[in-house]
């Protein structure tokens, strides 16, 4: 919800390092293979990063570039100087 306020495009990414607390099926893991495979997470994530960012578009043409367009209900008039300074970065370019 805040990504989308601040008008952020966003996805998440999630690895698993272990799941024998679930899998009653599976060997029980050690502190090591945790961080074995940790340290094998962050090389798999560097890559989806890598990868990703040469994916992404120059200009944005999503819904959450404009998602406080209609979002705001106040007048610009009726938003306290105050109010109006804590949110500029984020409503500037509505708040004409």
């Amino acid at each position: 919800k805040l990504a989308r306020e601040a008008e952020i495009c966003y996805a998440s990414l999630s690895l698993v390092t272990d799941y024998d607390c679930w899998h009653d099926t599976h060997e029980s893991v050690t502190p090591a293979m945790i961080l074995a495979n940790l340290q094998r997470n962050i090389e798999t994530a560097k890559q989806i990063l890598k990868l990703a960012i040469t994916q992404l578009p120059e200009a944005r043409d999503c819904p959450c570039a404009s998602a406080l367009e209609t979002a705001l209900i106040t007048s610009a008039e009726h938003i306290p100087g105050q109010v109006r300074a804590d949110l500029e970065p984020l409503l500037r370019k509505y708040l004409k």
